[in-house]
Order: C-alpha cells, then structure tokens, then sequence
C-alpha cells in the first residue's frame, strides 16, 4: 500500500482508538472505573499497520485523556499506548500470525499497560494507589486482549490488507 492510504489507515484508527476508549465504556466487574474498547482497537491495528500503529495508538488514546478531562495523564498515556502497539506489532510482523503468537504478543503489550499505569500512578499519586489501581488495570488488560484477539482473527479472515 502506498503512504496516502497507510496515513488514511492511520488516521481512521486513531479515531477508532479514541471513540473506543472514549466513547465505548462498561461498568468494571471489579468496582473499579469501567472498560473500554481502546485497548482492543490498538491491539487490533496492530495486525494492519505494523510497527506504524504505535502513533494512532497514543495519539487516539491521548484525546480520550483530554475529552476525559484528565490531561495529566497524556504524557504518560502517550508512551503506554505507543508502546504497546510497537511492541505488539514488533512481534506481529511479517507473515500471517499465528493465535498463539498473537496472545503472546498481546499479553506483552498489556503487560506494558499495567506497568506503565503503575508507575504512573506511583509518581502522581503513592504506591498505594498504584497498587490500588492494579486489579482494575488487569481486567482492562484482560478486556483488551479478548476483544484485540477476536478482531484481529476477523481482520485476518478479510481481505483487509496489511502493511
């Protein structure tokens, strides 16, 4: 595919990133905040853009921080989600990938996210609520992984190109 249509893509899914995480929310079952779809979104692009997902990832994820009016979160959210769509599209890369590589991979990029919510929690907050903010994060990561994993299956049944 040629760059105009890999920018088109990339614009279409960080909007889908940012509605998903926006807009799309569930009551957690764990009583802390809601889930949302986002996760599952970047997860997803990752099968179509390669390692080039990580910038609708954090951008698209960042505006939901801003509309969400929490803008302190943005740098942080920035590097979490870009991370863990290179990271994820890192692993994905090249030939059609497997179920099991892909549960890999998306493990990983959630990993990121607990992590990386954790440590920001810390510095904004205290070690208590960063831990406080674990269970939630794990059902979220839980949540990303189930909806990435089907989407990316359906994506790869398509004929939806990959770059």
């Amino acid at each position: 595919m040629n760059s105009y249509k890999k920018l088109t893509y990339g614009g279409l899914i960080g909007a889908l990133v940012f509605l998903g995480t926006w807009i799309i929310k569930i009551p957690n079952i764990m009583g802390f905040g809601y889930l949302n779809a986002g996760d599952g979104v970047i997860l997803m692009s990752t099968i179509i853009l390669g390692p080039y997902a990580a910038i609708p990832a954090a951008i698209g994820s960042s505006l939901a921080d801003f509309a969400a009016g929490f803008p302190f979160y943005i740098p942080f959210t920035f590097v979490i989600k870009g991370l863990m769509a290179w990271l994820a599209a890192s692993i994905l890369k090249g030939k059609t990938p497997t179920v099991t590589k892909m549960v890999f991979a998306f493990i990983l990029s959630e990993i990121i996210m607990v992590g990386g919510y954790f440590l920001t929690e810390m510095y904004l907050y205290s070690i208590g609520g960063a831990l406080a903010s674990v269970p939630g994060n794990l059902t979220q990561a839980f949540f990303g992984i189930a909806l990435g994993l089907f989407g990316s299956v359906m994506i790869l049944r398509s004929k939806i190109k990959r770059f």
